[in-house]
């Protein structure tokens, strides 16, 4: 039988952005993920570490299942190869899986079916993708796509999902590319990008797909938009950071505010010199550059928001601040210095009441009250360099919490 082409497949299926049929479950407990191969189950209601689990060099990223009863952490160290399934009831490995060199940062999909695993070096020179299924966590797919340029530095960064959960949104540093592969037909799709792409954001509505690229010597960071609801998926706008008063450059994460209303742009730096601090706010619906600010965090790379979307927290690679804005007024209220490293990610409660944040540099985790952004309780976890992502309910882009 002919194969049909991808754009074809879209144009006969027609675009529906589906939203979960139910929202994710959020649960009382956070995992610390620390890179140098454990990951730390703390149970929120009491602050105590119930599991300390073994898992890889470098597993510092992972995701949860919707149904909040799995976690995939991704072991991205040199020489690593594995995916490492944690059973949370269990509290215990359930599985390993051998998915490519040094998988990055797997993603779960909306729909809870899929493990899209990229990879941050190259297989056999090739770009691979794999794709766990969530039912019995073995491996169902494996795509490894050509490149032409030579690999330098990581050649992944990070996924994102359509709403619907058929296309799995992800991106190529080798050729600087969009890559875009269809759960459907497994066909593979990419759109060149004028710099190294780092964080593809899909739009809260499903219709549109945000993409940050880095910049580099002639091209400023910003963002491309692209129109999900057409087969091509055609450019629609392109942004640029202002960068003002910024010494050094390199565009990071970008993710939505929890109302969809802005976008928010993060300037880091490069790897070595991280002390980008601009958060550009960018109006999602007219692509205007509406705000800046200049946080007292430096190389910052993420921007968590609060369940109720009233904050986003600064997370970065520089120091040990986090900055807290109010997201109405568009204005830094809170800089808090914890611990004796560099900030790196936050989980929340369901209620919001209590925010976990984990330390790169101390390898703990640290528990604000945001109430009053005050620090309550260092809870004692990694003890050394090395903490990563804490996590604890399904997110698509990991900044934004369920919708």
């Amino acid at each position: 039988m002919k194969r049909k082409s991808f754009v074809s497949i879209v144009a006969l299926a027609g675009f529906s952005p589906m939203i979960l049929a139910a929202q994710p479950v959020f649960p009382d407990w956070v995992l610390q993920l620390h890179g140098a191969g454990k990951a730390f189950l703390v149970d929120t209601k009491t602050d105590s570490v119930v599991a300390a689990l073994d898992t890889c060099k470098g597993g510092t990223l992972g995701s949860t299942t919707p149904d909040a009863k799995k976690v995939y952490v991704s072991c991205a160290g040199e020489g690593m190869t594995e995916v490492v399934v944690i059973d949370i009831a269990g509290k215990q490995v359930a599985k390993r899986l051998q998915t490519g060199n040094r998988p990055k940062h797997g993603l779960v999909s909306p729909d809870g079916k899929w493990v899209a695993v990229n990879h941050w070096w190259l297989d056999e020179g090739k770009l691979r993708h794999t794709f766990i299924s969530t039912a019995d966590d073995r491996i169902v797919k494996t795509i490894d796509l050509d490149v032409q340029g030579e690999a330098k530095g990581p050649t992944s960064m990070h996924n994102a999902w359509s709403l619907d959960s058929r296309l799995l949104f992800a991106v190529d540093r080798v050729d600087d590319r969009l890559v875009v592969i269809a759960t459907d037909d497994w066909h593979v799709r990419t759109i060149a990008v004028p710099s190294k792409p780092h964080y593809p954001v899909p739009s809260p509505d499903g219709k549109e797909l945000w993409l940050v690229h880095e910049g580099n010597d002639t091209v400023k960071p910003g963002i491309i938009v692209y129109d999900l609801t057409r087969p091509d998926f055609p450019e629609i706008a392109r942004m640029e950071m202002p960068l003002i008063g910024e010494e050094v450059v390199e565009a990071h994460h970008g993710n939505f505010t929890q109302d969809g209303k802005y976008f928010m742009a993060l300037n880091r730096g490069p790897g070595k010199d991280a002390r980008g601090r601009e958060v550009a706010f960018f109006d999602a619906k007219t692509k205007q550059l509406v705000h800046r600010l200049t946080t007292a965090s430096n190389g910052i790379g993420h921007t968590y928001n609060t369940p109720d979307g009233r904050y986003a927290v600064v997370t970065n690679y520089g120091n040990n601040v986090i900055t807290v804005i109010d997201i109405t007024e568009l204005r830094t209220v809170k800089d808090l210095r914890i611990g004796a490293g560099r900030m790196g990610h936050v989980a929340f409660t369901p209620d919001g009441k209590w925010a976990y944040v984990s330390n790169e540099g101390d390898g703990n985790l640290w528990k604000i009250d945001t109430t009053n952004w005050k620090v309550v309780k260092e809870i004692k976890t990694g003890g050394q360099k090395g903490a990563g992502q804490v996590l604890n309910v399904w997110t698509n882009v990991f900044e934004e919490l369920p919708r």
